[in-house]
């Protein structure tokens, strides 16, 4: 049996994003986001609101990072989503993060969090909120790499928001093979 339960922003899990930009100053700022995803082969989307601090600063330089998180600094970035640049222009340090310049793009990477994209921004719909944005490179720590220069999920635990009960999560094992296992069902 199935219930119905209407039209909803459900997509389970959603990762969790911290996007980070460089103020007018050049100081760090960050905002954590669930509204986004990969769209095309080097570009993701991400809903923003017009009012956010980090899109004015994104719009400024044209540019952002995207950075996943582990579980370990779960406070700092549900802090960053809790709180606003407007108000508190120095939650970047209160978070505890410590910014390093990236190497591709005019935006903060954050040290403590180990996978990141590079981003310039494409367009921004201000109607719907959406930016487009390309990807134009991606910067991991070492410490995440498999023996193959890969990013391993054995090694990196993403955190994801289930937005139905409003929790975090972490990326759990690994239970099969992509692109190989669901062979077995073709016809030969």
């Amino acid at each position: 049996m199935r219930k119905n339960i209407g039209a909803k922003s459900y997509v389970l899990p959603q990762p969790v994003f911290i996007i980070a930009a460089y103020d007018e100053n050049g100081i760090p700022n960050a905002m954590a986001s669930t509204w986004g995803g990969i769209s095309n082969e080097n570009e993701i989307s991400i809903c923003i609101s017009s009012e956010r601090k980090t899109l004015k600063n994104i719009m400024l330089h044209g540019a952002f990072t995207v950075s996943m998180s582990d579980a370990s600094f779960l406070e700092a970035c549900d802090y960053l989503g809790n709180e606003t640049g407007n108000e508190v222009p120095d939650k970047f340090a209160r978070a505890g993060f410590h910014a390093v310049k990236a190497d591709f793009v005019d935006a903060p990477l954050i040290e403590e969090l180990p996978f990141a994209l590079e981003c310039k921004v494409k367009r921004y719909d201000e109607k719907e909120w959406r930016m487009i944005a390309e990807i134009v490179n991606i910067s991991v720590a070492e410490n995440i790499l498999d023996e193959k220069g890969k990013v391993s999920l054995d090694k990196f635990s993403p955190l994801v928001f289930d937005r139905m009960s409003r929790n975090y999560h972490k990326i759990g094992e690994k239970v099969g093979n992509a692109f190989e296992d669901g062979l077995s069902l073709k016809k030969k």
